[in-house]
């Protein structure tokens, strides 16, 4: 019992820190997701499409006018901290303050200026409630990359349980008494506050003197090293919520319903890639320039392993959508099956490009993501402006799959010319497991097996035959933390 304790929470060495972060990150995320998506299923199932399209509405429009509140603040930070270069703390103080003054700046913009660019009624009165939301999280997030740095990550786990439980338990009270968007905004204003007050109370050592180290010339240098994030994130925000935006141009809070419901499922899972990748940076941090052949394996290995895990889902997930959109959200829903058919494809190409977007960071290369990210917004823009008038949310999710195939290529052979890697030659026996399970998934469907069965036996048949092949990367999943 002692040395289960220790492992879980004392870092000992590299190879049993990064286990730890691991295995707490994915603890944290993946209860903190099962939470809410209880929550999210309760309440789009209470509310209709229509009502659960005003707050999915209300969140991407807030989203989208908070797009400068996140400009790689807290990416800095956890390096900043982890490489602890000169003059380290004066940094860190002085990109916090320019956190708390740009998500300041933002929420008041989100009260002030949504009413004149909403196009769903219903989602104007929640606004002041999802900017408290917004900044909140903000500063939670800002805390956690401080904490990060300390490689404890069991204290974000504590974080993350605890206020999504607030929401959990809060929101089905809410929703029981009122049935309204404005019950489940309420909700996760309040754990959204209490996630941050538990952050702050944790790392109240770490910044005991945070604006004490603050001068103009740090501040300056932050600035400028920020600038290649806003666009970054200026991007990537307009590609997270442009699709549910220009829904609302063209279709009503139903079609935005069908789409954000089901993109939620999508976004689950892409807890998987987040988790390694969160888990992986503080390592490729001090690799990155120093010892550029271990972060070359390191790079293969956690893209491959994480495309052992992408592919399958996506391709079971695109078979089983029917039966997982009826399991879910129930007849109400039955037009997000497309939609849902569409956007789990996206996953292949979004489990690579978190790995490869943190370690073209490492080496303090994030201008050559603007390029990435710029390439695929405009795609993104583009596509729904044709697709969505015709198709609706199905067009959107078009969009978004193209938009996605665009900025993974052009990341990835970015990350190439910075530090060359090879995946694809490790992926053929994946290939052929994913073929034989997805035979099994469409033969067991086709008996009507129930669809949670189905996945747990169609995963089992999926990692044996990746076992009788003697697919290396099960091996390189220990090899991965012998650094």
């Amino acid at each position: 019992m002692e040395r289960i304790k220790n492992f879980l929470f004392v870092n000992t060495s590299t190879k049993q820190t990064v286990i730890k972060n691991t295995f707490w990150l994915f603890v944290s995320e993946a209860s903190g997701k099962f939470l809410k998506i209880g929550l999210i299923v309760y309440a789009a199932r209470l509310l209709g499409a229509e009502g659960w399209g005003v707050f999915a509405y209300a969140m991407s429009i807030g989203s989208l006018m908070m797009i400068f509140s996140d400009i790689g603040i807290g990416s800095l930070v956890t390096r900043g901290m982890v490489q602890k270069e000169d003059d380290y703390k004066a940094f860190i103080s002085a990109a916090s303050l320019i956190k708390i003054v740009i998500s300041l700046m933002s929420i008041i913009i989100v009260i002030f200026l949504s009413p004149y660019i909403s196009n769903i009624k219903g989602a104007v009165v929640l606004m002041p409630i999802i900017s408290i939301i917004l900044f909140f999280d903000s500063m939670r997030d800002l805390g956690i990359s401080i904490n990060r740095a300390s490689e404890k990550m069991e204290k974000e786990m504590t974080v993350k349980l605890v206020m999504n439980i607030i929401v959990l338990v809060l929101g089905f009270l809410l929703l029981l008494i009122r049935p309204i968007p404005e019950s489940i905004a309420i909700a996760y204003a309040v754990g959204s506050i209490v996630g941050f007050i538990i952050i702050t109370y944790i790392i109240k050592n770490d910044i005991k003197n945070l604006f004490s180290k603050i001068n103009k010339e740090t501040l300056k240098m932050v600035i400028m090293m920020t600038i290649p994030f806003a666009i970054i994130n200026l991007i990537s925000s307009i590609m997270s919520n442009t699709d549910i935006f220009m829904l609302g141009i063209w279709k009503d809070s139903v079609e935005i319903g069908l789409y954000s419901s089901v993109q939620r499922i999508q976004q689950f899972t892409l807890i998987i890639p987040s988790m390694i990748a969160t888990a992986i940076l503080p390592i490729m941090s001090r690799l990155a320039n120093k010892e550029n052949d271990k972060f070359r394996d390191i790079t293969e290995q956690t893209i491959s392993i994480t495309m052992l895990v992408g592919i399958p889902i996506a391709l079971g997930g695109a078979i089983l959508a029917d039966q997982l959109v009826l399991l879910i959200f129930g007849n109400g829903y039955l037009g997000a099956i497309p939609i849902l058919q569409i956007l789990i494809l996206v996953l292949i190409f979004s489990f690579p490009i978190t790995i490869l977007s943190n370690a073209i960071f490492a080496y303090n290369k994030q201008k050559s993501l603007i390029y990435a990210y710029l390439f695929g917004i405009i795609i993104n823009i583009l596509f729904n402006i044709i697709l969505i008038p015709r198709f609706g949310a199905i067009g959107a999710s078009i969009s978004a799959l193209l938009s996605t195939i665009v900025m993974t290529t052009v990341t990835w052979i970015k990350m190439k010319k910075i530090n060359y890697f090879e995946v694809f030659p490790k992926l053929k026996k994946i290939f052929l497991s994913t073929f034989i399970m997805t035979i099994s998934i469409i033969s067991l469907k086709y008996f009507n097996v129930n669809v949670i069965i189905n996945i747990i036996l169609s995963s089992i048949i999926y990692f044996y035959v990746l076992y009788l092949i003697k697919e290396s990367i099960l091996k390189e999943v220990k090899k991965i933390f012998n650094i």
